[in-house]
């Protein structure tokens, strides 16, 4: 069973593309810009747009397609229970019933909301993983302490905050990584993982979440230590090693991510949503 290869959130892949080359603060506001705009898309124009807008950004980054996507298989078995409990349990005044199972209804209203939020939970992952592929840690730190340095006006440490998003987006890998291990000496011991119905293979992974979270804390422990140790007190009297600086194409990349989001913003608008 492999795990960490269908994981790319969190994975950087080094390269020099456009899209490689660009300031981290450039990238982080576009892709901020872009998960709002998601929020507020409710038609398949809309969302019509927003695929060739994120088609255009993958092949500009020169990463295949195939890697990006991969890293939706693990989500597959999530988005399809929400687009069911969508269909069957969201429901208006007047909508149509398509089909009953049961006691449960089919909506078409159900059909377009799940419909709608499945593709944003699909386009907000692929964003993100995008920015994370192109954007090395480093980078994403300087870029977001930047961005978020104005907090610190108001009392917000913003430099430890930033630490803590990335720590947990560093943690997603080593977690996949330890929970292959942990499967694979399960099935080294007689457990076959892969036999069975949905529910009896969900009762076989229950065991595994136990090691799995007990090994977390243990590696959250060993990195307060070894941070404690090194003296390690925040943001306070740090300096950077390289300072930030705009080119002419983070220019143009704000041109034309402002042009785009003009254009979807009007297309939100006037298109008439579908619930």
């Amino acid at each position: 069973m492999e795990l960490t290869k269908n994981i790319t959130l969190g994975v950087y892949l080094p390269g020099q593309s456009s899209i490689h080359n660009l300031d981290p603060r450039t990238k982080i506001s576009a892709a901020t810009i872009l998960i709002v705009l998601l929020l507020f898309a409710r038609s398949y124009e809309a969302y019509g747009l927003i695929a060739l807008f994120t088609a255009a950004l993958i092949f500009c980054s020169g990463i295949p397609s195939g890697y990006v996507i991969r890293g939706l298989k693990p989500m597959l078995p999530v988005l399809v229970i929400m687009w069911v409990f969508q269909l069957f349990l969201y429901k208006t005044p007047d909508t149509a019933i398509l089909f009953e199972w049961w006691v449960f209804e089919a909506t078409e209203a159900g059909l377009h909301m799940g419909n709608l939020i499945t593709l944003r939970v699909l386009f907000l992952f692929t964003v993100t993983t995008l920015l994370t592929l192109t954007t090395s840690v480093v980078s994403l730190t300087d870029g977001l302490e930047s961005l978020l340095k104005p907090l610190k006006m108001i009392g917000l440490p913003s430099q430890e905050l930033v630490m803590t998003l990335v720590i947990a987006l560093r943690f997603v890998l080593i977690l996949a990584e330890e929970l292959e291990k942990i499967i694979k000496a399960q099935m080294a011991r007689g457990v076959a993982f892969d036999q069975g119905n949905f529910i009896q293979k969900t009762k076989k992974l229950f065991p595994v979440f136990l090691p799995l979270f007990i090994g977390a804390f243990k590696r959250a422990e060993e990195l307060i230590v070894a941070m404690e140790a090194r003296s390690y007190t925040g943001g306070k009297g740090r300096t950077k090693m390289k300072t930030l600086r705009m080119s002419s194409s983070d220019l143009s990349a704000a041109f034309v991510m402002l042009a785009y989001s003009g254009i979807l913003i009007y297309v939100i608008i006037s298109v008439e949503p579908i619930i």
